[in-house]
């Protein structure tokens, strides 16, 4: 029954292997509930963070998907794949005659730093004109690709460079915004340096204000029994840094009716999280327009 689902956020260490929605399906078994989904896809080749949201959660994915983001990975100079990783066909290949220097590397990290513009690979799952790119992609099709804003907070080199065979590798870290990728980060960074680029490895560490710390294998959560891992489900209010305010009756009455309230104060962040009788029911929004507060999220309105 949809009233007695789980509510909740869950954070899930993905393997690699397995895609975002292979994932969704295994929590799904293991909570007996369809409402399951999750703050931002995970390619299969990429493990890491995964933040799950159960049940009436579904409402904040949005949000979710907006916060920042952060990844570890390797990336290697000397060759590019048609993926832009390195599951992918090499279609760029020319080792280098000697290694980069480490302020050469370093450089070019840098100019990535701060909004930036990108073309999302073909081997994604952005659509266009109704289809997914790697549909026409794995067609042979090539089709214009919209252009992306992201935003770089911070891309730097985590590994001194290891050069093989004429090929040069590094650790890095990179914190970024919705919507950025970090396969087309690496090979934006090689076309900075004239040079083909490939992400070799990635992991998410942390995601819509959840950390590797907080997360759980998906083979230990298989494991579980439905009372136990509801002992890892974070409570609706636990990713809400708005402020509170406790409705009286009165206010109770107007917001479970959907009504706008035009007495509530003005606050920095525009939002305010609504309780009655200390149970998280809503979450407001202000509109300047109105002027008024008007609903965003309802969680419970009984």
């Amino acid at each position: 029954m949809a009233d007695q689902d789980t509510n909740g956020l869950l954070v899930v260490n993905k393997p690699r292997g397995m895609t975002s929605f292979d994932v969704v399906a295994q929590v799904r078994r293991v909570f007996n509930q369809k409402k399951v989904g999750h703050s931002g896809t995970l390619d299969p080749n990429v493990d890491g963070v995964l933040v799950l949201a159960l049940g009436k959660a579904t409402k904040l994915i949005d949000l979710l998907q907006s916060r920042p983001k952060e990844y570890r990975g390797e990336i290697t100079l000397g060759f590019t794949t048609e993926t832009e990783d390195a599951t992918g066909a090499v279609v760029d290949n020319h080792p280098l005659d000697q290694p980069l220097p480490a302020d050469t590397i370093d450089a070019g990290l840098g100019q990535l730093n701060g909004p930036i513009i990108q073309v999302p690979p073909m081997y994604s799952a952005v659509k266009v004109n109704g289809r997914r790119l790697y549909d026409y992609a794995r067609q042979g099709e090539v089709v214009e690709r919209p252009k992306r804003q992201a935003t770089i907070y911070d891309f730097h080199r985590t590994s001194d460079p290891v050069f093989k065979d004429g090929y040069q590798s590094f650790d890095f870290v990179a914190q970024v915004s919705k919507g950025t990728y970090i396969r087309t980060l690496a090979t934006d960074f090689g076309q900075h340096l004239s040079l083909p680029a490939t992400m070799t490895a990635l992991t998410r560490v942390a995601g819509s204000g959840f950390t590797l710390a907080d997360s759980t294998d998906l083979a230990t959560l298989k494991t579980m029994n439905l009372a136990e891992a509801q002992q890892l489900v974070h409570p609706l209010a636990s990713v809400l840094d708005w402020p509170r305010h406790d409705l009286t009756d009165a206010e109770w009455f107007a917001v479970r009716n959907g009504q706008k309230i035009t007495a509530w104060p003005i606050n920095d962040s525009g939002y305010l999280q609504l309780y009655y009788q200390g149970q998280l029911k809503a979450v407001y929004q202000y509109d300047e327009s109105g002027p008024y507060w008007r609903s965003r999220y309802v969680f419970d309105n009984q």
